[in-house]
């Protein structure tokens, strides 16, 4: 099974930091000796003067201390680029042959043909009035409007997407399709209808993407794209914060609630909170060896180390998406004020998992092992 997912750039900022206050800051800095300059907001500053930087791009930069040249507070908003910059920028940095297609929302970078980027466009807006409609509406969770263009960056082939991750990532994608990327704020893939047709086979009308889409082997391909876009907005729409202590189980849990694909769509998506087939199947696979009484639900809960050992994978991601469907289900009223408590934290500071259960206990109003009970009963019963 190939894999998605957040990508995390691991680090620290030396010593206790404070936020800071003043946004509309530039920071000139030395990186591999070529002295840069960026205009954004300082995120944090630590006391050995280390920053947490987002530039007016959306990017954000890990400046240490001794690549400091000089940083100024303007006292005013640094405006984030435009859309027409932002394509502008892209087009600079990316290899030769890549071609841009704007939405309302989103920046689809790409090599591959337009007709995969015109349907991918499609997909993501479609997902934002989706995911905007469902957490507003049906939900009462009040979201941001996005200060940045949201860029995807699509590569023809999998050995171009490869080249790309080994110079973002400095590691091979093994498994992995599709990330986004949480420095760059950026959703990275190659066109993943290569895998359903042969060498020279373009897609040069949209009826062939929707001849893939009919394939049940292409569930996967559209669980993957919403997967990533879901990511993508939770981090830009005021639900998560950017390297804040948001657990797995929620981040991963969300994206797999709103990734199911919809065979009745043309587009291959539509439905929000439909019950995930695949994830529930993995997930009363591993119900016999699941231990009950709150105790499986406390090391999901206080523990994402978990989720990077790849034997326990696939069995926590179906349990963190069963968990997120059951609270928004059962608990909706509970588990929203639990994700306003999340999208609070502050970046870079990591709760204990004392405060871990302290938060969702208090927002859920009920103790884990007859919360665990009624969870277990209620999956069972799923169809």
């Amino acid at each position: 099974m190939r894999i998605t997912g957040i990508i995390f750039v691991v680090f620290m900022l030396q010593s206790v930091f404070s936020t800071a206050a003043a946004p509309g800051d530039e920071v000139i800095f030395r990186l591999q000796e070529i002295e840069r300059r960026l205009q954004g907001r300082i995120v944090v500053e630590a006391q050995d003067s280390s920053l947490l930087f987002e530039a007016s791009d959306g990017r954000l930069w890990i400046i240490k201390a001794d690549q400091l040249v000089n940083k100024t507070d303007n006292d005013e908003v640094a405006p984030s680029l435009t859309a027409a910059e932002m394509e502008k920028q892209l087009l600079g940095e990316l290899p030769e042959g890549f071609k841009v297609h704007s939405t309302d929302h989103f920046i689809i970078a790409y090599n591959t043909e337009k007709s995969y980027a015109k349907w991918l466009g499609g997909v993501y807006e479609q997902l934002f009035k989706g995911f905007s409609q469902y957490w507003e509406r049906k939900r009462k969770f009040e979201l941001d409007e996005p200060k940045f263009p949201l860029v995807v960056i699509v590569f023809s082939s999998f050995e171009e997407y490869s080249a790309q991750v080994k110079r973002e990532l400095e590691q091979d994608p093994g498994s992995m399709v599709a990330y986004y990327n949480l420095m760059t704020n950026r959703v990275i893939m190659f066109d993943l209808t290569s895998n359903f047709r042969s060498a020279g086979n373009a897609l040069d009308t949209d009826r062939k993407i929707y001849e893939i889409l009919a394939n049940p082997n292409a569930l996967p391909m559209v669980a993957t794209v919403v997967h990533e876009g879901t990511h993508q907005l939770m981090f830009n729409m005021g639900m998560q914060t950017r390297f804040a202590d948001t657990p797995l189980w929620v981040n991963e849990g969300l994206a797999m609630f709103f990734e199911t694909p919809d065979m009745d769509s043309p587009k291959g998506w539509r439905t929000i909170g439909q019950v995930n087939p695949l994830r529930l199947a993995n997930f009363r696979q591993q119900l016999g060896s699941r231990v009950g009484g709150g105790e499986s639900l406390k090391a999901l809960l206080t523990n994402d180390m978990e989720f990077r050992d790849p034997q326990k994978t696939l069995a926590l991601y179906a349990e963190a998406w069963a968990l997120n469907y059951f609270l928004l289900t059962k608990h909706s009223k509970e588990y929203v004020a639990y994700l306003k408590v999340l999208s609070e934290k502050k970046p870079l500071m990591t709760d204990t998992p004392e405060q871990r259960l302290k938060d969702f206990e208090t927002a859920i109003g009920m103790d884990l092992r007859t919360l665990d009970a009624e969870f277990i009963e209620y999956v069972q019963k799923l169809r």
